[in-house]
């Protein structure tokens, strides 16, 4: 193990001087601006001075022959199964930007990978054949180390807008350009996407010590939309722009989280949130996965909350035994309060030569038998109101009575459980309507897909 405080030692003491010369500015500032001006370059400072021993500390990783050797010797053993031969290239130069946005330069073996059955390979580009086995082992790949990766992507994800996250990232001292901060957020959204995939195949019980056991666990599903773009085959016209098909997806977010002893959402655990482009049944399998993680098949409780959607309760239902929930623990299925009062005044809206006043007073008097329970009531009050047309495809009493179970509001109060989706609907407008759902704005779906997920 090298001693690396003679190293630290030598980079302390070439910023030394700097800290002296702008403490020395800080205490004698007579202003905001000042005082703003020598904060900011003591930070900056900060994480130059963080750069520079992660840079010294690369450089001595790059040139240990020995370490170089382990490294280039687990790559071939990992490859061998692709059919693929790895030959050294000697050492080449290849630039690093790390996580306080310094670049540094490395001198680093190179190797190119070969078919063995005589195959060719692209050269450049996702499938190119060459790496640096050393610095591949430790995530540095793309020119960049993983933490900057990691930090670009979610100001990217983050933020209103590619231009607005590099914004924020330039105030902090990162630069990066528009379109290497998309390459490296869509390249990070990649290997999320995998990670997540392989562990929803490995998952296949729930985790004992997950940090939901023993509590009041509480599932919310819902849908958005955002607009995708499919190119389309063919030849490409005289422009050169391949044309494309718009469409608009649904988006199915899910949030899991725990009550408190009030009853309300426990803020001290942390909710879990994801999302994903895929079918109703890859949803749910989500949804199962993140159950199981977190050690929801031995809740207190667990509670399903969302929309009338069929989709939804179609599949709610097997959830608790895919799960493994004991028989003697509550489910609870729970449609969503405001989304019924929602459709108690879409229907309203719909009778002719109703005024506003009028259909104000009738829904006001279907919430009241709503929180008392009286489903039963609202189904007779609408019978009554129901056009010929409406009779004859009878979706909107089809509607009342499958959830007639999900909407004993009086009982689910009675046992402390939310009926309201809140949690979820709060998700779908922070991630989808104001991140992705722009004016103008179009998302090739293994991309929506990524920037959901992250």
């Amino acid at each position: 193990m090298p001693n690396d405080v003679p190293l630290i030692d030598d980079i302390v003491a070439r910023f030394r001087q700097r800290l002296i010369d702008t403490g020395a500015q800080m205490r004698a500032a007579t202003s905001p601006h000042e005082f703003f001006r020598t904060e900011r370059e003591i930070h900056q400072m900060a994480r130059e001075l963080a750069d520079e021993y992660t840079g010294s500390i690369l450089r001595g990783i790059a040139a240990d022959e020995e370490r170089t050797r382990a490294a280039a010797a687990r790559l071939r053993e990992s490859t061998t199964d692709r059919k693929l031969a790895l030959a050294s290239k000697g050492r080449r130069s290849t630039p690093v930007q790390l996580l306080g946005g310094t670049v540094i330069h490395l001198d680093a073996s190179y190797m190119c990978a070969k078919r063995v059955d005589g195959e060719r390979l692209p050269r450049r580009g996702k499938s190119g054949t060459g790496v640096f086995p050393v610095l591949d082992e430790l995530g540095i790949t793309d020119r960049t180390t993983p933490a900057l990766r990691l930090r670009v992507s979610h100001a990217v994800c983050e933020a209103n807008s590619v231009a607005a996250a590099r914004e924020l990232m330039e105030q902090s001292g990162l630069s990066v350009s528009h379109r290497v901060a998309l390459r490296l957020t869509y390249g990070t959204a990649d290997v999320a996407i995998g990670a997540r995939k392989r562990a929803i195949r490995a998952t296949r019980e729930g985790k004992d010590d997950g940090e939901f056991v023993g509590r009041h666990v509480v599932a919310c599903v819902d849908g958005g939309r955002v607009r995708v773009r499919t190119a389309l085959r063919g030849r490409p016209p005289k422009g050169g722009r391949r044309k494309f098909r718009r469409d608009w997806r649904e988006p199915r977010v899910l949030t899991i989280y725990v009550l408190g002893d009030d009853g309300k959402r426990d803020k001290k655990v942390r909710s879990v949130i994801d999302g994903t482009l895929a079918d109703a049944d890859d949803v749910f399998a989500l949804l199962l996965f993140h159950l199981r993680r977190v050690g929801a098949h031995r809740a207190a409780s667990l509670t399903v909350v969302a929309d009338g959607a069929k989709w939804i309760w179609n599949r709610a239902s097997a959830l608790r035994q895919k799960l493994g929930l004991s028989d003697d623990v509550p489910f609870h299925e729970v449609v969503d309060y405001f989304h019924v009062v929602e459709r108690l005044y879409e229907f309203a809206r719909g009778r002719r030569r109703w005024s506003e006043k009028r259909v104000h007073r009738w829904v006001h008097q279907q919430k009241r038998r709503l929180k008392r329970g009286w489903i039963d009531r609202i189904i007779a009050s609408i019978r009554g109101l129901l056009t010929r047309t409406e009779k004859r495809k009878g979706s909107i009493i089809d509607y009342w009575l499958r959830n007639k179970a999900r909407l004993q509001y009086p009982t689910f109060r009675e046992a402390g459980v939310p009926i309201g989706s809140g949690a979820v609907e709060s998700a779908v407008r922070r991630v989808i309507n104001l991140r992705m759902k722009s004016a103008s704005t179009l998302w090739r779906e293994e991309h929506a897909e990524g920037v959901i997920h992250l």
